[in-house]
């Protein structure tokens, strides 16, 4: 009788010990799933510049960050964050046609896209067709394409290219006065060249003379 009582205390006692030895922590919390969700994911700013807020809702524990692929879009608040939070964006003023950037704010892309200063800036295409006086080697009528752009000091002018009269990545001033545009190129003299602008800036036709000869010209944007 004593050696089962004996036995009987030694199952009770390995219970106990395998017991006190067992794991009395509380079991790992998963990590957090993770998405965000922005406020906007598309945004329209006038020339002059803007400055912008983007919301982020996301869990607790989720982390992201906000990065700009254009420099004139920065980021200047919310680079990072954790959590639900709000990214702040300046836009310069831009001085040129219209341009895009994207800012990718915890992997989702905010595409911004900002007006011209004025839809004469840009990519133009047109034809020159010469008038009387012209010398013969000239051809009739010549494609033209170039890019209306302000320079490093603000200043306004036309990177031109008219490959059959010889013109090639010529960058030239041009004078704006209202709706009337003005610029001088040197062929086999100097030509003059004078147009007016379509209401909607987007068009125009003209005429040009230089060394006694005369034409017209016309051109649209591209």
């Amino acid at each position: 009788m004593r050696a089962l009582c004996f036995f009987a205390w030694m199952a009770l006692l390995a219970v106990l010990v395998s017991c006190s030895n067992s794991d009395s922590r509380s079991p790992t919390q998963p990590s957090p799933s993770c998405t965000f969700t922005l406020s906007t994911t598309t945004l329209s700013v006038v020339a002059t510049g803007a400055t912008a807020t983007v919301g982020v809702t996301a869990n607790s524990g989720c982390t992201w960050t906000a990065t700009s692929n254009a420099s004139f879009v920065v980021v200047n608040s919310g680079a990072s964050g954790n959590g639900t939070g709000t990214v702040g964006l300046t836009i310069a003023a831009n001085t040129g046609d219209t341009r895009t950037a994207t800012v990718t704010i915890g992997g989702q892309a905010v595409t911004i896209t900002q007006a011209a200063s004025d839809p004469l800036f840009g990519n133009w295409a047109g034809t020159i067709t010469k008038g009387a006086g012209c010398p013969a080697a000239l051809p009739a009528s010549a494609a033209w394409t170039g890019t209306v752009r302000r320079n490093s000091i603000g200043q306004a002018e036309l990177v031109i290219n008219a490959p059959t009269v010889g013109v090639f990545n010529q960058t030239l001033p041009l004078i704006i006065d209202g709706n009337t545009i003005q610029f001088a190129v040197q062929v086999d003299a100097v030509y003059t060249f004078v147009a007016t602008l379509a209401s909607d800036r987007r068009s125009f036709t003209g005429t040009f003379s230089g060394g006694g000869c005369s034409g017209t010209w016309s051109g649209s944007r591209t």
